[in-house]
């Protein structure tokens, strides 16, 4: 076992709770990533302060590293609180932070600069552009979208310098992370929050077809590792924080059998892998290119290996640390113990007790060494002992065996000292300013050419328009903003320097740095999950004219928000709750332009085909605050944004009438998170 090359591509594992930890470490993991308050998977068991410092310490004094995730939106009645968090991580010497929201990042830029900060797979970035954002702002790392496959990782490892870190095994969500608000709708969990319900791991139907339609396999990418080291992969990361220390010790040290030796994976060990926790067995599906329906199991398969109590062995694999002793015992002088680790670490102790002249039996050099060799129970292993003696002196045998506890003590400490940074700075809350309020201004947002010429000559203040309809458009007004693909093509840039308007609504952080690069003015959409003040200000340092802010706000905390520039929400529209790289129409019944899936309870949702053979999954029920209005204008909202998708031309034409005039639409809708938020 090649252990001495275990740091050119780092192993991450998923922990839990300490169990999971000291698995993750015996199973040989180079790093580990753990949640406290804000993580993104609220139902793990987690770690309090006093359990984060207790698992730092113990994976450091085995050279291992700690990254803690503080991976969800925030809002701004927490960022105080999450500003201690933040301070608490830093000063205890954690590596690193793993962060979703912006507002978080420029927060921990803050209060703990030397800190490193990792982009959350939560941030959607799956292209260059979003990486060279990150690379801009003074991230360290970004976590790539599951979906990637290993042509687009290549392309991103060779064009940042940036870490970039990959999910090797493990379950996969069905939509973008992120961009999922299925069981924030319709169940009041918030995935971006930390809460989600996995809805996509229930029944559903589709044109009679019953199965668990939005369930894929776990990833499994360990006949791949040779290949993810040559496209410059920095970090394998197993996904599991829910799962138990079997899992994390049989998963983790299976990769690090593999991930060292490079020899092809045997049918035994793959199979433990599929026994430790099954989902209808393994997909490569997103890195090899191969989509489609193998990546699913429409059934639901049970566990045939329950077996995850404890009762799984697997070596040690944990790396030791060598050290050499020097000791130095003189006559009418205490013992004076060096110890020297392989990293150059130093400590020297001097003991209580001077030396005598031997009555009896003389201390002899074997004994020193006999004693001062036990290490054993310690993260440490003995190189080399030297000794050096008078001769025909003695001293207690409790004595060496005092120093050598305590010379091992001071190098622990000196070990975990090394790892410490700059005290955090003290968190000074922004003073609240007051939106400036103005008259409500109307967006409306198209999907298709019908719906467009309804709103050609419509009065709205903002038109915004797909961008595969404004390739074939002429002219443009003032009010034309081009809505971008939420997942960027790969001609995006060409396409976008033929365009006349300079416009553009960006629906991922990717996009911020392509559209500054090109000139434009920029607009933020709501996948961008703005949820903060820090965020909005982050957002218009990045150059961003006009905010719409998450759809997972309520009118409450939208009020806390200031901004010089327009604050926008989406006041009408079947919200898009998923957006899936896997087709799933293909998968379950066969290519359709769109669909509709109903789940358990009856209730349906249309399914859009998007670029890429993608879908877009839509909330069932628009929202409806065309009698709000004076709600959202006091909110400080300076633009409404209307979103049209399924409806036919009057009907839209009908609704933004509605608007203009501030009376009720008719049929069922939702009122979204805007009275009852996440």
């Amino acid at each position: 076992m090649m252990i001495e090359n275990r740091e050119k591509q780092e192993l991450l594992a998923p922990v839990g709770g300490m169990e999971a930890l000291i698995s993750a470490v015996t199973g040989g993991t180079n790093a580990v990533y753990l949640g406290g308050s804000f993580s993104a998977r609220q139902s793990a068991k987690n770690f309090t302060d006093e359990e984060l410092i207790e698992a730092i310490n113990y994976c450091h004094l085995r050279g291992v590293k700690v990254y803690v995730a503080v991976n969800t939106l925030v809002a701004d009645r927490e960022l105080e609180d999450v500003a201690r968090h933040i301070a608490f991580i830093n000063d205890n010497g954690a590596d690193a932070i793993i962060v979703q929201d912006l507002g978080v990042f420029a927060l921990a830029r803050e209060v703990a600069p030397e800190l490193s900060v990792h982009a959350s797979t939560q941030m959607t970035v799956f292209d260059l552009n979003g990486a060279k954002l990150l690379e801009q702002l003074g991230f360290k790392r970004v976590v790539l979208a599951r979906e990637l496959s290993m042509e687009k990782i290549k392309e991103i490892c060779d064009g940042t310098s940036l870490e970039v870190e990959v999910f090797v095994h493990g379950a996969i969500c069905v939509s973008y992370s992120g961009q999922c608000l299925m069981s924030s709708i319709i169940g009041g969990r918030s995935g971006n929050r930390g809460s989600c319900a996995q809805p996509c791991r229930l029944l559903y139907t589709i044109e009679g077809k019953k199965g668990y339609l939005l369930s894929p396999k776990d990833m499994c990418l360990i006949n791949h590792l040779d290949e993810i080291k040559k496209i410059g992969v920095k970090s394998f990361k197993i996904e599991g924080r829910m799962k138990g220390p079997d899992y994390v010790g049989t998963v983790v040290s299976t990769y690090r059998k593999y991930i060292d030796s490079g020899d092809i994976v045997t049918a035994d060990d793959y199979e433990k892998l599929e026994k430790i926790f099954y989902r209808g067995g393994f997909t490569d599906g997103y890195f090899t290119g191969e989509k489609g329906e193998d990546m699913f199991c429409h059934t639901k398969p049970d566990n045939p290996y329950k077996q995850q109590n404890g009762d799984v062995l697997f070596d040690d694999l944990s790396k030791k640390t060598n050290i050499d002793i020097l000791c130095e015992i003189h006559l009418g002088k205490p013992i004076i113990i060096n110890v020297h680790d392989e990293n150059g670490n130093t400590v020297n102790y001097t003991g209580k007790i001077n030396s005598e002249k031997a009555i009896n039996r003389p201390l002899a050099n074997e004994r020193i060494i006999e004693q001062l060799s036990k290490v054993g129970g310690t993260v440490f292993q003995i190189n080399n002992i030297e000794v050096n003696i008078d001769e025909e002196i003695s001293l207690p045998i409790s004595e060496i065996n005092d120093a050598r506890r305590n010379a091992v003590l001071l190098l622990e400490q000196k070990i975990l000292s090394s790892y410490l940074k700059s005290e955090a700075k003290k968190y000074v809350p922004e003073k609240i300013k007051e939106n400036k309020k103005s008259d409500l201004k109307f967006a409306v947002q198209v999907s298709d050419e019908a719906q467009l010429d309804v709103f050609k000559n419509f009065d709205c203040d903002y038109l915004y328009i797909p961008l595969e309809i404004a390739v074939k458009l002429k002219s443009f007004t003032d009010k034309v903003i081009v809505v971008l693909p939420r997942i960027s093509p790969s001609n995006l840039e060409e396409t976008l320097q033929k365009l006349k308007v300079k416009k553009a609504l960006a629906t991922n952080i990717g996009q911020l740095y392509l559209l500054n690069k090109l000139n434009f003015e920029v607009f933020c959409d709501h996948s961008l999950n703005i949820f903060n003040q820090k965020a909005v200000s982050q957002a218009e340092k990045l150059g961003v004219k006009q905010i719409t802010l998450s759809t997972e706000m309520m009118l409450s905390q939208i009020g806390s928000i200031y901004s010089n520039n327009p604050i926008e929400a989406i006041v009408y529209g079947r919200l898009p709750l998923m957006i899936t790289e896997n087709c799933i129409m293909k998968s379950s019944v066969g290519c359709k332009k769109g669909a509709i899936i109903t789940d358990r309870t009856d209730t349906s949702f249309s399914v859009r085909c998007l670029e890429g053979c993608r879908n877009e999954f839509l909330n069932t029920r628009p929202i409806v605050m065309s009698d709000k209005l004076s709600q959202i204008k006091q909110s400080g909202v300076n633009v409404a944004r209307l979103i049209f998708t399924t409806e036919p031309p009057n009907e839209c034409a009908k609704i933004y009438n509605a608007y203009k005039n501030g009376y009720m639409l008719d049929g069922e809708f939702t009122r979204g998170k805007f009275y009852k938020g996440v």
